[in-house]
């Protein structure tokens, strides 16, 4: 610890005193000017203020020469130092213009850097584009190999499909071929069977027309016959009644018209029943006639119906077949 008590001023005499007695001022050399007392990092700073303040003393003291001498050195080292410190600031001029065109051109360069920067980014941008683009591609193209294989081989099978189903119309086109022959022989003979039944029809139709003719002339011969035994009958009864009133002399004779009454009553009956049976067989000549155009309308419906089945049938197999081979 320092000797409370050493200050500058101690220290600035006893340095004061060792350069002019021509011995250079240090930290030890003042310490021991002061007796030895005050330590070094106390006395240091306080030295070092001195020497700032007497430096031409200070180095004269530490290299031994006059203080005159040093001092015109140090006047030609302050006019050096003038005219370096003039070329110093020529050449801090310099050096800043030189400073701001170096500061201009690296802002030139900064700025073509930027831009180059930035044209990097942007073909590093447009390379990972290509990349991606390239990508994707590959995976358009693996994806389009792999589609048209999976096309070829459906290609394949549609065309295997495609001649299953060739034959299979062919085979239906032969089936509607024998189906039309079938229909065309069958219409052949419907045809013929309607013309066979419609003569054997006419024929039975005008022999039941005669028949009904002649029925009719029969009805009419029996209702003029009827009527005639109508007639007699009641002339009969006339004169069976004048015969009754004339009175039983008549008897016999009355018993005997009545007798040829009741025989014309029966003859009547009889007449009776035959127009009834002739009007019976001219109702089922009439049925019968009914009958046979029914079965002959009957027989064309069946013909058309059996023509519109086999269009059906021809339709929907062509154009099925026709779908499944599209």
């Amino acid at each position: 610890m320092a000797r409370a008590g050493i200050l500058y001023s101690h220290v600035a005499k006893a340095a004061t005193a060792l350069a002019a007695a021509g011995t250079n001022p240090t930290v030890d050399t003042v310490r021991a000017a002061l007796g030895d007392t005050g330590s070094k990092s106390t006395i240091a700073p306080l030295l070092k203020r001195w020497k700032a303040e007497h430096e031409s003393q200070a180095v004269a003291a530490s290299t031994g020469l006059p203080t005159d001498l040093l001092e015109a050195v140090q006047a030609v080292h302050q006019r050096l130092e003038a005219a370096a410190q003039v070329q110093v600031e020529q050449l801090r001029a310099e050096h800043e213009q030189a400073r701001q065109a170096s500061a201009q051109k690296l802002e030139a360069e900064r700025t073509a850097a930027r831009q180059m920067r930035a044209e990097r980014d942007a073909q590093a941008t447009e390379l990972a584009q290509m990349k991606a683009a390239l990508r994707h591609e590959r995976e358009e193209q693996q994806h389009a190999a792999v589609t048209m294989a999976a096309l070829q081989a459906e290609q394949a099978g549609l065309t295997e499909r495609l001649a299953d189903r060739a034959a299979e119309i062919k085979l239906l086109a032969d089936q509607l071929a024998h189906a039309r022959q079938q229909f065309e022989h069958f219409q052949d003979k419907a045809a013929e069977r309607r013309e066979s039944d419609k003569q054997a029809a006419d024929v039975r139709a005008a022999a039941l027309e005669r028949e009904l003719a002649q029925v009719r002339g029969h009805l009419g011969d029996h209702r003029e016959a009827l009527a005639t035994l109508r007639t007699e009958k009641n002339n009969l009864q006339a004169r069976l009644d004048e015969a009754i009133t004339v009175g039983a002399a008549h008897a016999g004779r009355a018993s005997l018209l009545a007798e040829q009454l009741a025989s014309a009553n029966e003859m009547a009956s009889a007449e009776h029943m035959n127009a009834e049976v002739a009007e019976a067989r001219f109702k089922d000549a009439g049925q019968e006639i009914v009958q046979r155009d029914a079965r002959i309308h009957a027989l064309e419906q069946d013909v058309v119906r059996l023509q519109d089945s086999l269009s059906a049938a021809a339709a929907a197999k062509l154009p099925a077949s026709g779908k499944k081979r599209g």
